[in-house]
């Protein structure tokens, strides 16, 4: 586990106000990799249950996401890859966000972002290929 990377035993665990500071760091991230809110929400795997036009609540703050098995698994696959970006691209934040969204020869030249819209599988796929140390723990 990364030292940045809550477990998922810390997010079940936590108090309603790191709920609300976890909401806001997860809607900080996907905001910076320019995404479109419907992309978001399917991200988070909330795509049923938040509509795109409420996000803003989620995003200044007024409401924190329901952290249920799904959304903490989520979360910590969302708080992974955006480190490993960080890692792969220290002098460049911006590049994240160009590089989700260029093939990857790969990935059979699908975008990170294709996959990650796929589902766990496919975030899973692009964080162990951005982290080389999560293939370690299977």
């Amino acid at each position: 586990m990364h030292k940045n990377t809550a477990s998922e035993q810390d997010i079940v665990n936590f108090n309603d106000d790191e709920k609300n500071q976890l909401t806001f760091q997860l809607s900080q991230i996907l905001e910076n990799w320019k995404l479109e809110d419907s992309d978001q929400l399917i991200i988070l795997g909330l795509e049923d249950i938040i509509k795109p036009r409420h996000l803003y609540l989620y995003r200044r703050g007024d409401k924190a996401f329901e952290f249920n098995d799904n959304m903490v698994k989520r979360s910590r696959m969302i708080l992974g890859i955006h480190e490993s970006l960080g890692t792969t691209f220290p002098t460049n934040k911006e590049y994240a966000s160009v590089w989700l969204k260029r093939s990857v020869k790969k990935f059979k030249h699908k975008t990170p972002l294709e996959l990650m819209l796929s589902g766990d599988g496919g975030m899973n796929r692009v964080w162990h290929f951005l982290d080389c140390t999560q293939g370690w723990r299977s």
